[in-house]
């Protein structure tokens, strides 16, 4: 498998390809696209993701950021530091142990701006597909989100349904 993978003289990817080299390849590209968009607004993919975690919750501490976004919180950190020097985010100590993190006016204004690009590349990467199959896309990668079960136990699950 990994022989056709490197040696073959096709330079895109086959849907007959490892699953997992197939969603890291969609995920480096869509993650290059969104970089791509947001650059002169001074943000990555990753700052986009955590600041948007704001639009429905006014403050969330590192360790609820990181836990939502499934990093470490020293990751989170590190983020939570760098968009806190680019004054998009605010923290303050609600005690010893935990931090607040709320977004800045400035930080409300960038996400406004750079929401509208984001969803301008979501909308380009489903332009192929029909309203039916984005939606069967969308329930899968929710699903796969949330799968619970051991690879052994879903596989079974699914010579049932066969």
């Amino acid at each position: 498998m990994s022989e056709r993978l490197t040696t073959s003289g096709r330079s895109l990817p086959q849907p007959d390809g490892n699953l997992g080299y197939l969603f890291r390849l969609a995920h480096q590209h869509f993650r290059a696209l969104l970089d791509s968009e947001l650059a002169d607004l001074g943000l990555s993919a990753q700052d986009y993701g955590i600041l948007s975690l704001f639009e429905t919750r006014p403050e969330l501490s590192t360790a609820e950021l990181a836990r939502i976004s499934q990093v470490t919180r020293q990751t989170m950190h590190t983020s939570i530091l760098s968009l806190e020097t680019a004054g998009l985010v605010e923290r303050s100590a609600r005690n010893q142990r935990v931090v607040l993190v709320r977004p800045t006016k400035q930080g409300r204004k960038c996400l406004e701006t750079a929401t509208p690009r984001v969803r301008a590349v979501e909308h380009a990467v489903l332009a192929d597909l029909s309203g039916e199959g984005e939606q069967t896309i969308r329930a899968w990668l929710a699903n796969l989100a949330a799968m619970t079960t051991s690879p052994s136990k879903a596989e079974a699950g699914r010579k049932e349904k066969l």
